[in-house]
């Protein structure tokens, strides 16, 4: 039976990594946690490393690449990052130098049957990237580590089927939270992560477009709450067409979020 759907592994400051499966092809997007703890995953999903087509890297931070040195160790499926990302990578893991595939920031490229749009992001890393996925005429979204949501890749994300979008902070959360100063001007900065108002603001442009289910990746654990995310871009949403908004939590999804099912905008899942 053909499937095609998205399944977040793992979501936030500790880690990230997430499955987009379309008809047998599966691509893992990061390698934010251990690759036991990915395995684990996949074993839910009646899937092994062996049916993994290819890896996707957003950036080099460690939330993003924990478990990718013993992916390739382990794994023969490709790795895909933007040049910064590689080699901001490779300067820190020189064993593992040349074992990335590289490309330039906007180059379209196949894995398998999936055309992949990457999209350069605003965040404060060697060289950060989102992604469109399409395949068989729906498109999905991928976009978290940005400081704001630049027009280019606005434009790209407007007319997914789902996006997978960051809210990682409240900014009064953050403000009367425990990060110093410093690390509190770089989460609210313009190459830091995006708030919850500034993420509902653009999921009402998303549904507007056609996005018809959104989940809120990348939750700040000490600034950020998930009701509180979920209700700000619901509210946002009030009056818009139909539209599912999910929360990705800390770790697995109970079950993979399929494309091509009718939604509701609700507070569940």
């Amino acid at each position: 039976m053909a499937e095609h759907y998205y399944y977040s592994i793992a979501s936030g400051s500790s880690g990230n990594c997430g499955l987009y499966m379309a008809d047998g092809t599966a691509i893992l997007i990061d390698l934010g946690v251990s690759l036991r703890r990915i395995t684990t995953a996949l074993k839910a999903l009646s899937l092994t490393l062996e049916d993994i087509s290819a890896v996707v890297l957003t950036h080099e931070h460690i939330d993003h690449v924990k478990g990718l040195p013993m992916f390739l160790k382990k794994a023969k499926a490709p790795v895909f990052a933007t040049r910064g990302t590689a080699e901001a990578f490779e300067e820190k893991n020189p064993e593992y130098a040349d074992r990335l595939n590289i490309f330039d920031s906007g180059e379209r490229f196949w894995v398998r049957d999936v055309d992949v749009v990457p999209f350069p992001t605003p965040h404060d890393a060697a060289e950060s990237t989102g992604y469109i996925f399409e395949h068989g005429g729906s498109r999905f979204g991928f976009a978290t580590d940005l400081g704001f949501v630049p027009r280019d890749a606005a434009e790209l994300l407007r007319g997914c089927e789902m996006v997978v979008l960051e809210s990682n902070h409240d900014p009064y959360m953050l403000q009367a939270g425990p990060y110093p100063y410093s690390l509190k001007m770089r989460v609210a900065g313009p190459s830091g992560h995006l708030s919850n108002p500034d993420c509902a603001v653009f999921a009402a442009d998303l549904v507007k477009s056609g996005t018809r289910t959104l989940v809120l990746a990348h939750l700040s654990e000490k600034n950020n709450m998930p009701e509180l995310a979920r209700q700000q871009t619901l509210s946002a949403l009030r009056g818009l067409p139909a539209c599912e908004v999910l929360v990705a939590p800390k770790e697995h999804m109970e079950h993979p979020v399929s494309f091509g099912e009718e939604r509701l905008c609700s507070l569940s899942g």
